[in-house]
């Protein structure tokens, strides 16, 4: 019998309603397509959330464990058993992107359907092969929007990846790994963009801020806006310690947050010299799974990226910042010059790898993360309360209920920027927003 809180955990993962159209056709289809398997029959099924309610916001995931007969060329490495019966199993991961309520609007707006296939059927597997077979993300077997938007996966954690401890944060050797992966990302994405540049212009050409349309503007809004509206108020009413000058630059920002987020991610980077990479564009610790070492089960081998949904042809200080401030344990937050110096040996590295003609030097690289910095404080505000939320069973902290100004969401934000995680790094002396507020070149940012 599992410990109270492995149990709860696992009830949270089993008690699950499946959607009728992840159905036995739709599985088939997915092991025909995506393993070559002919004249598939599906003998047993069993479904599974493969994440919590409330740790996966844009979508539902499913955990589809199948037994079926069928014709094999060969052992695929995803298929686990063959049974004596004849039987063979494989473990499906499938997400649902739905197309009702506000999560829905949203998806349409960004296309994030239309950019998470793209990804996964086509460029991540050529930046692999271009790099030796890094292996970025799982296989995608199969992707339906009719009757709903549906990605069915290869299952990760068949292969020994597995999520990580979002509160906890990662440590230094683990956010190495995730430095030296998106560096190998990021320069393929770069010679990948050589090759085929209407590709990367036209489909990833933004991130948040869909500009043929605004239908979830007001839904983007709220959850950005509240939550440094929530911010400001537990900082003035609750946190003795924290410095009263910045919570009055945090009002002063409050009018054009969103605005000048927007505008930061709207940037030609191009323009003054900077240059453009394919960005993960949700780079944080939920999106990145982990695999232990066999041998050392205390230490992590390779990380492996999930989500590509929001995916964006920009300055690569889009991902460096984001993953900087979402990330680290609070030991590690003293060295992140250090993992940007990880992060460029590998980036360089490759670059020279793939023969590339012209590598960013670090200065160049150090200017990109400059850029974007606004983008940093964006997500020290608004994203990380969220990625170091206690867990509780007094709210479900979904996208629905963040976006909504009723009860559940003032109740999920009060949780978030109260949580002691959170506070630990924010609110010390405010050293995190200090480094922010006191830099000159942020005072752009800012209203005085």
């Amino acid at each position: 019998m599992p410990a109270r809180e492995d149990k709860a955990a696992f009830d949270a993962l089993t008690d699950v309603s499946v959607p009728p159209y992840i159905n036995e056709e739709l599985i088939a289809t997915s092991i025909a397509d995506g393993l070559r398997v002919k004249n598939v029959r599906i003998v047993e099924r069993t479904v599974t959330r493969a994440v919590p309610v409330g740790d996966n916001y844009m979508s539902d995931v499913f955990r589809i464990v199948v037994r079926f007969t069928g014709e094999t060329d060969g052992c695929d490495r995803s298929i686990r058993r063959v049974a004596a019966d004849g039987t063979q199993t494989v473990s499906l991961v499938v997400k649902s992107l739905p197309s009702a309520g506000k999560r829905g609007t949203i998806i349409e707006d960004l296309l994030a359907y239309e950019k998470e296939v793209a990804m996964f059927q086509d460029v991540v597997p050529k930046l692999s092969r271009m790099v030796k077979d890094t292996f970025f993300a799982a296989r995608c077997y199969h992707a339906t929007n009719q009757p709903e938007r549906v990605i069915v996966f290869e299952d990760l954690k068949a292969l020994g990846y597995v999520n990580s401890n979002r509160q906890a944060g990662f440590d230094f050797h683990q956010c190495a790994l995730v430095m030296e992966k998106i560096g190998r990302f990021h320069a393929a994405s770069m010679r990948l963009a050589e090759q085929e540049p209407e590709l990367m212009r036209k489909q990833f050409n933004f991130n948040m801020f869909n500009p043929d349309s605004g239908k979830s503007m007001e839904d983007i809004e709220a959850i950005f806006g509240k939550g440094l509206e929530k911010l400001i108020s537990v900082a003035k009413t609750q946190w003795e310690d924290f410095d009263p000058t910045i919570v009055a630059k945090l009002e002063r920002l409050l009018p054009e947050y969103v605005e000048r987020l927007r505008a930061c991610l709207q940037q030609d980077v191009e323009s003054d010299g900077g240059f453009r990479v394919l960005n993960h564009g949700d780079l944080w610790s939920n999106n990145i799974l982990l695999r232990y070492d066999p041998n050392e089960p205390t230490t992590v081998q390779d990380v492996v990226f999930v989500d590509l949904q929001i995916s964006f042809y920009t300055s690569p200080g889009i991902d460096l910042n984001y993953v900087l401030a979402n990330c680290p344990n609070y030991e590690t937050r003293s060295r992140l010059d250090e993992l940007i110096d990880v992060y460029y040996r590998s980036f360089s590295a490759t670059l020279r790898q793939l023969k590339y003609h012209t590598i960013p030097t670090m200065e160049q690289v150090r200017r990109e993360i400059h850029r974007m910095e606004f983008f940093s404080l964006v997500s020290i505000v608004s994203v990380l309360p969220i990625v170091l939320m206690d867990k509780t069973d007094e709210v479900v902290a979904d996208m629905e209920s963040l976006m909504d100004g009723g009860e559940d969401g003032e109740k999920a934000r009060e949780i978030q920027y109260n949580g002691v995680n959170y506070q630990r790094i924010e609110k010390g002396k405010g050293r995190m927003f200090a480094k922010h507020f006191s830099n000159n070149n942020w005072m752009q940012y800012f209203i005085m």
